[in-house]
Parts: structure tokens; C-alpha cells; sequence
């Protein structure tokens, strides 16, 4: 951030976990913007880390290949060409980037092959002049991007992606002033000052090639119904076995697409109730999540929003359908005061039942009336009776550890087990500040866990759509293997579940994305186990057949 508070710096970077180098170890990865205009400055690598094991990491990013020097936002990671190894997008101002693991901790930089830097595209406007003629002028849009997900969207076997659009913005033509001119205080412009732009699906053609196939899919919306592009979750919404996508928008309705297993979605944003808040208004939607908060196997949505709007959970209905519910969660006065960004719902004390977590800070430090550092949020899933469908979430930020007693400028979090002690860590990029690693150390007493290394071999290899159904202890555990999710980053791609005081699973089933299933029967707890999708022919996977343990 600079007086001159150019609009792509209020929105920060994000950070990925990830295994980068192929030991078993979740590394850290994490984006940086540099000053624009673009190519003034040598400041702003990304920076990856890789992890030693035993609580430190290295900075690795010189022989990696991944110091990338830009203006970047998201990292989304995945195994792209399906060889075994987590590869790397980068959502840019400025031309995206994609890089290739070579397998060895080294990257080489495929962006222009691959065809999806995606800078800018031309449209034509048409405008009525004095006389009453139509006028055609070509313009042409810079497409900044901001993050996504990866997903199999037409079940081929390998992973596709899409790319949220935050806007068209240029210097020095779009470069306004915006704040309190009486009063000499410049603040960064509102986000409906930028123009939209449609946000981008690419087909996966193999080999690390793509195409853009926008509008065929179904995800191109029209010309004056598009969103400034958050935050992106990629997952089995309405439980029909294909991969669907939710988007958070700044102050435009979110979108939701729902996959028809063809090749194509349909549109559901203005029917889902999942596109505004309660009263019908379009928030400024940043980060999003969708995780099964109630235990009735389906999952609901989280969005993070701005100040005086409140988070918002919609819980899931069924069938596409979603309400908003954030005040019957219980999460709406908590959130209301702040700007949230990067958040996650995920199970932190491993008691089976997923929690909230949110990163705060506002926008602008120079704002007279509001505070810029923010607290954290961390809201405890709980019941205050015996129907699970009574879950509340309550505030549980007193005496969890020193970074939540102190306020903080946040954007980007990614989640994961980074030590491999079987809970969910948090890493944190904060805004023109040092990051933050929250290493989890809740006591689990009686709660048990287990991790799981999904690897398909007819789907996608990072299984990115299976859903996993875990019965332990008379409970029913719903998961999925998720892409996207939080804002601007990615997560540990492993699914870490927690199973509360069940000491056995009795029977844990995952419905692979082609329609395989494995299902594993006694499967012992607190460890890592590794399941491969049973190849055609196989029929139904056994645990004898397919569950082993690492």
C-alpha cells in the first residue's frame, strides 16, 4: 500500500500448502504483490519454503523456480498433467502463470504453452451517438485475476480450471481519487468502480493444455451479470456425484453453478438463495468455504463479507437450494463488526464436528473512523442439546493462543497438517506485514483422527470431487475432497477428519469422482492411511484390496 492506493494493492495475497518437493512434507508457498505499475519495482517475489520436518522450514525459492516477480494473488494447486505431482497457477494483475513440477522440487514456467495467461480480451461496445446511430467501438479488457479451483468438470479424467475475474482496471486511465478530498485523505476507490469482466473456465486438454471454454460450459454470464471474483469452491453441492462451483463476489450476487454431468452447468445463482444475504442484497462476498456443518451430508456454504453485513453460513436444503441461516448459527453479531477475508469451516479439535475460522483487517489504513488491525474469528461448533441439527457456533477466541489476543491486517489463509501430528494448522498471509503459522496444539483427550491420501486412477489423480462418508462410533462423518475454498489460496490436499471418541472406524466408503467406490471396514484411528481408486474391473474395493496404511 502507497499514497497513491492504486486498487489492485487492497486486496493482497494468498498462500498455498502443498507438497512442492515429493518428501511427504507439507510445504509453504506463499504470493506477494510487487508496486505498480508493473515492472517499476524488483521488490515482490513469492516466496516457497520447504519443510524440514521438525518445525522450521528453508527458504527454497531460488532453486525451486517459483519466484515469481509480479503482482500476484492466488495460488492454485494441483496435479495437473496426472504424473504424481502438485503443479502451480498463479491468479495475476497481469499475465497468469503456470508452472510444472518436474518431480524433483524444481518448476519450469509453461504459462504460454498452456495457453491460460488470460491477459486481456476484446469486446466490442455499442454506443448511441447525438444522432441517434449506433456506434461500434473495440475495447479491450484487462482480466485480473484473483484465484479459483480445480475440478474434473466433464469427468475426463483429468483437472480443469477456473479462474475468478476480480476486474478490468489500467493505469493511469482508471487510476481515481477517491476519499475525503475536504479533508486531503485518499482512500482506495469501492469496488463497484471496476468494471467486470467474465470470469474464465478452462477445458484440460492434456499435457498441459488448455482451452477456454467459458461459454460452452454454461459459466459465462451475461454481459451486464458478472462479479468482482473472490474466492472459489470447488465441490458436490447438491449430491448428484458431479463437482459444482460456488464464487464469492464483491458486492455483486454470488454465483453458483451446478454441473450437469455433461459438460456443461446451469446457472443457478438467481434461484439457489445462496446469491444475497437474507434481505436480498448482494454483499461483498471474499472468502468461501462449503463443509457439512450440521451432519446431514449435505454441505453448506460459508462466505466472509465486509463490515456491518456479517459473514454468512447458507445452510443447504437440498437439491441446489440453499437459506441463509447465519443468525440461527449463531455467527452473525461475532462477524458483523469486521472485514473478513480468508477462513475455512474445518473440525480443529477433532471432536467430528467442523468449526470457523476467520481472518480480519480492513482496507484501507488511512480510514478516520475505522481501525485497519483486526481480531481473528474462532467460533467452536457445538450443540446445545442432543439434535445434531441444533449446532450453534460459539465465539472461542479467549486463551487459544497469543496471535487471537492481538489484531492483524489478514487476506490469504491456507489450512493443513503441517507437523503430521493428525490436526489442522493455519497459515496466514497478512497485508504488508510478516505471515503468520498457528501450529494447532488443542488437546484432543479422548478424540481421535485420520488422514487420508486419496489417488485416483479413472478420476482425476488428486481425486479433486470424491466424497468420503465415515461411520464411527454411532456417528455418520461427511467429507469431500474440495478444491479452491478460503480466498486466494489453497489448502493441504490430504482430507484430515475428525472422529471425536470413536476408536474404530467401522466403515469409511469413499464414492470416487468416475463412480467407483472403495469401502474399508475396521479401519484403525490417528494415522495416515492412503487409498487408490480400484482401476475398471476391479468392481467394489475391499479393505484387504485397497486401504494402505502409511
Amino acid at each position: 500500500m502507497t499514497e497513491t492506493r492504486h486498487y489492485p494493492t487492497a486486496n493482497a495475497s494468498g498462500v498455498a500448502i502443498f507438497d512442492a518437493d515429493g518428501d511427504g512434507r507439507m510445504d509453504l508457498y506463499f504470493a506477494s504483490n510487487t508496486y505498480l505499475p508493473l515492472g517499476s519495482s524488483e521488490e515482490g517475489k513469492n516466496r516457497l519454503y520447504r519443510n524440514n520436518g521438525d518445525g522450521t522450514f528453508t527458504d527454497a525459492t531460488e532453486q525451486s523456480g517459483l519466484g515469481f516477480h509480479g503482482f500476484c494473488h492466488g495460488i492454485v494447486v494441483g496435479d495437473l498433467d496426472n504424473d504424481g505431482d502438485q503443479d502451480v497457477f498463479l491468479a495475476c494483475y497481469g499475465p497468469n502463470r503456470l508452472y510444472r513440477n518436474e518431480g524433483d522440487g524444481t518448476f519450469t514456467d509453461v504459462s504460454e504453452e498452456a495457453g491460460v495467461e488470460n491477459m486481456a480480451r476484446t469486446v466490442i461496445d455499442r454506443e448511441t451517438d447525438a444522432s441517434g446511430n449506433v456506434v461500434e467501438r473495440e475495447r479491450t479488457l484487462i482480466n485480473w485475476a484473483s484465484g479459483g479451483a480445480l475440478l474434473d468438470y466433464d469427468g475426463d479424467g483429468d483437472l480443469d480450471l477456473y479462474v475468478a475475474i476480480h476486474g478490468d482496471w489500467r493505469l493511469p486511465e482508471d487510476d481515481k481519487w477517491c476519499g475525503f478530498e475536504d479533508r486531503g485523505i485518499r482512500l482506495y476507490c469501492n469496488p463497484r468502480q471496476i468494471r467486470t469482466v467474465k470470469h474464465v473456465l478452462y477445458r484440460n486438454d492434456g499435457d498441459l493444455r488448455f482451452t477456454d471454454v467459458t461459454d460452452a460450459a454454461g459459466v459465462g454470464r451475461g454481459d451486464a451479470d458478472k462479479g468482482h471474483g473472490f474466492g472459489v469452491v470447488a465441490a458436490d453441492l447438491n449430491a448428484d456425484g458431479w463437482i459444482d462451483l460456488y464464487v464469492a463476489n464483491d458486492q455483486n450476487p454470488n454465483f453458483l453453478f451446478l454441473n450437469n454431468g455433461d459438460g456443461t452447468f446451469t446457472d443457478a445463482t438467481e434461484t439457489s438463495g445462496a446469491a444475497f444475504d437474507i434481505d436480498g442484497m448482494a454483499q461483498s462476498g471474499m472468502g468461501v468455504d462449503a463443509e457439512d456443518v450440521d451432519g446431514d451430508g449435505l454441505p453448506e456454504l460459508f462466505v466472509t463479507n465486509f463490515q456491518n453485513e456479517y459473514n454468512t453460513l447458507y445452510r443447504n436444503t437440498g437439491d441446489g437450494f440453499f437459506t441463509d441461516m447465519t443468525p440461527f448459527y449463531g455467527l452473525s453479531q461475532d462477524s458483523r463488526p469486521w472485514v473478513g477475508w480468508g477462513c475455512a469451516l474445518a473440525d480443529f479439535d477433532s471432536d467430528g464436528w467442523p468449526d470457523c475460522f476467520v481472518v480480519n483487517g480492513h482496507v484501507d489504513a488511512n480510514h478516520p473512523d475505522y481501525e485497519y488491525q483486526e481480531p481473528p474469528l474462532l467460533l467452536r461448533n457445538v450443540s446445545p442439546g442432543d439434535d445434531p441439527r441444533s449446532r450453534r457456533f460459539k465465539l472461542s477466541t479467549l486463551g487459544v493462543g497469543s496471535y487471537f489476543d492481538a489484531k492483524h491486517v489478514g487476506r490469504g489463509v491456507a489450512f493443513g497438517d503441517l507437523d503430521d501430528d493428525g490436526d489442522i494448522d493455519i497459515v496466514v498471509n497478512h497485508k504488508d506485514d510478516r505471515p503468520a503459522l498457528l501450529r494447532n496444539e488443542t488437546p484432543l483427550g479422548e478424540n481421535h483422527w485420520i488422514r487420508l491420501v486419496l489417488t485416483g486412477t479413472r478420476s482425476n489423480r488428486d481425486a479433486v470431487g470424491a466424497t468420503i462418508t465415515v461411520e464411527a462410533g454411532g456417528t455418520t462423518i461427511h467429507r469431500q475432497r474440495k478444491s479452491g475454498t478460503s480466498m486466494l489460496s489453497s489448502n493441504d490436499p490430504r482430507v484430515i477428519i475428525g472422529l471425536g471418541p470413536a476408536e474404530t472406524i467401522d466403515r469409511l466408503t469413499v464414492r470416487w469422482p468416475s463412480g467407483a467406490e472403495t469401502v474399508l471396514e475396521g479401519v484403525a484411528v490417528d494415522r495416515e492411511l492412503a487409498i487408490v481408486e480400484p482401476v475398471e474391473g476391479d468392481g467394489e474395493a475391499s479393505a484387504e484390496g485397497s486401504g494402505v496404511a502409511s
